[in-house]
This record gives C-alpha cells, structure tokens and sequence, in this order.
C-alpha cells in the first residue's frame, strides 16, 4: 500500500510537471509566433513595389558617393560622415546598382528596429505595449519609406535606438561589471550614430539631460561615455568643420515644420500631402483634406487624455520615452533658428519613442476597461479613438502604395523624355540647373549626351551677362535645361533671351522636375 502511494505521488508530480513544462513552452511559441508574424509584415511592406519608383536626387547621391573607390567614398561629401556610405559600396559590389539593390540596404536596420522597439518595450512596460509598439513600427509608412530609400536615415533609426536601450540598461542594472559593459556599448553605438549622420548629437543631449535631472548619480559615467564617442568621432569632425559653410539649408517654413514632423511621425508623409506644392497652396490642402485632419486631431486628443493616467502607472520609464521623442527635437527645432538643421527625415530616431508613448497610451485604455470604477462612456471613448487612429494609419498605408499623388521624383521618367527629344546624330547638350542635377542623369541615361552643369558663379554672372551661355552653347543645335530644387529663374530666363524654346515638360512628383528643350538662332 505504501508502495502504491508512493507511485501515485510520483505520477501527480510528473504530471504537473509535464503540464508546467508544455505551457511554457506552448507560451514561448505563441509569442515567437506572433513576432514572426510582425516581422513578417514588416517585411512584405518594405519589398513591396521597392524598384516603382524612381531613384530622388539624394539617392542618386549616395549612388554616385558610394560608387568610388573607398579613399574617395570617404571623401566624397564631407559635410555628412561616411559610414552609410561605405556599407553602401560594399553592399553594391555584392547585390548590384538597381534601384531595388540600392534601397535594400535599408530594409535591414529597418527590420531590426521592428525587433528592437519590441524587446525595449517589454523592458520599460509590458508585452502588451511592445507588440503594440512594434506593429506599429513595421506598418508605419514614415518607416516604410525610409526603409525603401537609399540614404542613411533607417540606419541611423536602428543605431540611435540600440544605442538608447544600451543606456537604459546601464541605468538600471545592479551588476558594475554589465553597468561598465553597458556603458560601453553605449559609446561605441553614440560614436558609430555620429558616423551615420550630426543630428545624433541631439539624441545624445537628450541622453545627457534625463540623466542630468532624473539620474543625477550617474551624470559622470554617462558624460564620459558621451565624451568617449565625440572623441571617437574627433577624427571625421574636424574634417567636416574644416569644410563647412556653417550656412545649413535654406530657412524655409520653419514654424510649419515642427508640427509636421510630429504629424509625420504618427501618421506617415502619405495621409495628406505635406511637400512643397502642399505647402505653397496651404488652405486648399486643408480644405480638401479636413476630415482627415479632424479625425487625426481628434483621435490625438482623445489618446493625450488617457496619457496622463499612463504616466502616473509608468512614472520614470515613461518620462525617459516622452523625453527621447520631444527633447532631441526641440534642440533641433531650436538651434534652426541660428543654422537651419530642422528636417522630419534628419529627427526620424524620436519616432520609434513616440510609438512606445502611444502604445503605452492604448494599452492604458485596456487596463482601464478592466476596472468597474472607470465610467463606460470614457473606455468607450477611448476605444473609439483607437479605431479611428488605426484607420487613418490603414488609410496612409493605401495611399503610399496606391495613390499617384505621393511619390518620389520621377528622374527615371524625366531621363527617358530628354533621350526621346534628342534626335539620331543631333548634337546636343543639356544644361544642369543646379549643377548637382548631372549624376541624376547619368543614372538613367541610355545616351552618352554632353552636360554643362551650372555652379553658383555661372548663375550669377548670367544675372548681368549671356556670355557664359553664348560660349558655352556655341555650335549645338538643341539646348536642353534641366531643372529641379532651384526657385531662381536666372538661367532659364537668359535662355530664353537667346534661344526660341521648342517644348516643356514637367514632372511634379515630390519636388517637379522641369525639362526645357531650345533651339539656338539660325545664322
């Protein structure tokens, strides 16, 4: 009988045991599900129609950089470090120089930002808000399009997000040996951020200013390790301050910028127009969009109101995140005054701390919904503005896949119009208006045509002067200008003092693309 009992003890506890072990690991296996399922969306969305458009000007750019050899890639554009720049030549000498090739670089940081977001959520709040937090990372098409561009910005997404997490653990962890080996890897990644691209400088005073006031113990470990990657980065800034102007960009809808980039963040550039034309004719924008921004104002200000109780669950971690997605910025915002640095694209590492601020908002709402204390009518409300905010996301992503409207500029098409004017054994040439212009046709085109490209100093002297242009065209029989992201109409006006114009067309995705075709004088 004691015998018995003791096998019936046995099995009891065997099987609890094996109950116990398959739970966990039927757990395990739902959450590696579901994440793989998130990847794979963000996947899908950032291959889908990759090479339909056109490469832009700035792609074009890192083309043409990244295309030398590596003693030139690293001098190429000293203004702006090069460590995209080299990842970008090697990874072109592997897969090619399509446009498809060239863009998915980028899907790779973009993809682990969609696993980084997640595994820094669930550390500052709960799985709830990280898959929140990385769905709404792997859908968003502000990300999307920097994940389907060929310059630096998904990159610098992934580094300055590791790089925040790296600090976040050092803050918290109660071992000196990983808080030093934290603190490390926080140097490296602020320095490797600073090779990527200047406006990580921001970030890193965002870091240094929430330790500053909320951390104030580990101000000298978390300076030194800020000192340690502006010393590695020493190198390359002296480089660049050597050669820069110090004029930045030009100083254009500056107080309009700051809340459109926080509109970008939450909603993409595809929900309403926000380019140049957009701008130009502002109050028919937003006559012809205003239910758009009704319900995203509107579902905003629902969400801000379930914030605060957010707040007082999370107190300090999500201070660190409310920080991270206003602080850099506001710098930013506030330095343009002086040097014109402001950009949405340049800010796009605060956007991933704004979808952690939202998800923390909406898992706050579910947590609410649970308590009988909270009035019915407020979770109802909060619910409401969750639908309606995941239906304008929905609505973005319609309109940047399948929207003509939102695009990028159509240099493929411009180049194949200019090859069609030019006819068999004409001699040609095509003028450049800006200068820079000229490796945009040489991507696409077909013909071996002549280009003179116009500099600042030429542009100035045809303001008073048409020799430069009489010398210069001297003995063609077809002028082409070509002209994008300049306003000033010197030289398409001195072209038509001496040349009759035969045609125009224009491209107006994003910034339009205008191609004048001229006839000189016949003698």
């Amino acid at each position: 009988m004691l015998k018995l009992n003791k096998f019936r003890v046995a099995e009891h506890f065997d099987r609890r045991y094996r109950t116990s072990h398959m739970t966990f690991h039927a757990t395990i296996d739902k959450k590696l599900l579901r994440f793989v399922i998130i990847l794979a969306a963000a996947l899908f969305l950032r291959l889908l129609m990759l090479g339909r458009e056109s490469l832009w000007l700035d792609e074009i750019a890192s083309w043409n950089f990244a295309s030398k050899d590596l003693q030139q890639v690293l001098r190429s554009e000293p203004t702006n470090p090069p460590l995209y720049y080299l990842l970008l030549h090697f990874w072109m000498g592997w897969f090619g120089t399509s446009e498809s090739a060239i863009r998915s670089l980028s899907i790779v940081p973009s993809l682990f930002s969609v696993w980084l977001i997640y595994h820094f959520a669930e550390r500052l709040f709960t799985r709830g808000v990280a898959y929140i937090a990385a769905i709404y990372q792997a859908t968003s098409t502000f990300q999307i399009y920097y994940a389907q561009e060929g310059r630096c910005f998904s990159l610098l997404v992934s580094i300055l997000l590791l790089a925040t997490f790296s600090l976040w653990n050092a803050l918290e962890s109660d071992s000196p040996h990983r808080r030093y080996l934290y603190y490390g890897a926080y140097a490296f990644l602020g320095a490797l951020a600073l090779y990527t691209h200047f406006i990580s400088i921001f970030f890193l005073a965002g870091h240094g200013l929430y330790v500053l006031f909320r951390r104030p113990k580990q101000v000298l470990a978390v300076g030194t390790s800020i000192a340690a990657s502006l010393l590695l980065f020493s190198p390359w800034l002296v480089t660049m301050l050597g050669v820069a102007s110090g004029g930045g960009q030009v100083r254009r809808y500056l107080l309009l910028k700051l809340p459109q980039t926080y509109f970008s963040f939450l909603f993409g550039d595809s929900l309403i127009p926000l380019d140049e034309e957009a701008v130009q004719h502002i109050l028919q924008t937003l006559e012809a969009n205003w239910w758009i921004l009704a319900g995203s104002l509107l579902s905003v200000a629902v969400l801000v109101s379930f914030w605060r109780p957010a707040w007082k669950r999370w107190g300090d971690r999500m201070l660190f995140v409310f920080t991270m997605a206003l602080v850099p910025v506001m710098l930013a915002f506030l330095v343009s005054f002086r040097v014109m640095l402001f950009d949405e694209r340049y800010l796009i590492p605060a956007s991933p701390f704004v979808y952690m601020v939202v998800g923390a908002t909406m898992w706050e709402i579910r947590l609410l919904a649970a308590n009988k204390e909270v009035p019915r009518w407020r979770v109802n409300t909060g619910w409401a503005a969750c639908g309606i905010y995941c239906v304008l996301l929905a609505l973005s992503l319609y309109h940047y896949y399948f929207t003509s409207r939102f695009g990028k500029e159509q240099w493929r098409e411009a180049d194949a119009y200019i090859d069609s004017l030019v006819l068999p054994g004409e001699k040609a040439m095509i003028v450049f208006d800006p200068d820079y212009l000229l490796p945009c046709y040489r991507y696409y085109a077909t013909r071996n045509l002549y280009g003179w490209r116009v500099t600042p100093q030429i542009e100035t002297e045809l303001r008073t002067s048409g020799t430069p242009l009489e010398e210069h065209t001297r003995g063609f029989q077809r002028i082409v200008l070509v002209r994008s992201h300049d306003n000033e109409d010197t030289v398409v006006n001195a072209m038509e003092r001496f040349f009759s114009r035969e045609s125009y067309q224009k491209f107006n995705k994003a910034n339009p693309i205008e191609v004048y075709s001229f006839r000189p004088p016949t003698k």
